[in-house]
């Protein structure tokens, strides 16, 4: 197993508005907390419901717009004055972590494909695919389990 990516948890504090959290400032709080947690990844839109009650307890879904697939962020707040914690339920994994374990768990020099996106997003239990072409010129494909929102895998089957 190797720990590849941690997965978001973060607080932040919301300015306070009326009784409604801001769309805006709950967007600039997912988008600080993602550039923290995975300072190389680029995306694109953030998107977080608008009418958001100002109440602890209160949870809300922001979705993250990331090359061909979307990181889904879950907030709650921990107080009425707007601060939330931030959580997810995904594995967000590079690419190339995903290569470089293949690759170290081969019985001979490889060369691993595991898909063109800089980034893998996965959830616990999902199943990720990599093929491997080995020096001796016989290719494979690996099936790796996705352990956790870590982003911990297992190879748990090659063929």
């Amino acid at each position: 197993m190797l720990a590849l990516a941690a997965g978001v948890a973060s607080n932040g504090v919301l300015p306070a508005s009326a009784a409604q959290l801001p769309r805006t400032a709950a967007r600039r709080t997912v988008e600080q907390s993602v550039h923290e947690a995975y300072p190389n990844l680029v995306f694109g839109n953030v998107a977080c419901p608008a009418g958001v009650e100002r109440r602890r307890g209160v949870t809300f879904t922001c979705t993250v717009q990331l090359p061909g697939t979307f990181l889904v962020v879950d907030a709650e707040q921990t107080d009425g004055n707007g601060t939330v914690e931030l959580s997810t339920q995904q594995a967000l994994i590079p690419t190339q972590a995903l290569r470089d374990f293949v690759a170290q768990n081969a019985s001979l020099p490889a060369t691993v494909d595991c898909g063109p996106s800089p980034f893998t997003v996965a959830h616990a239990g999902q199943v990720l695919t990599c093929g491997a072409a080995l020096a001796d010129g016989t290719t494979r494909q690996v099936d790796l389990t996705v352990a956790d929102t870590a982003g911990n895998v297992t190879v748990t089957a090659v063929r």
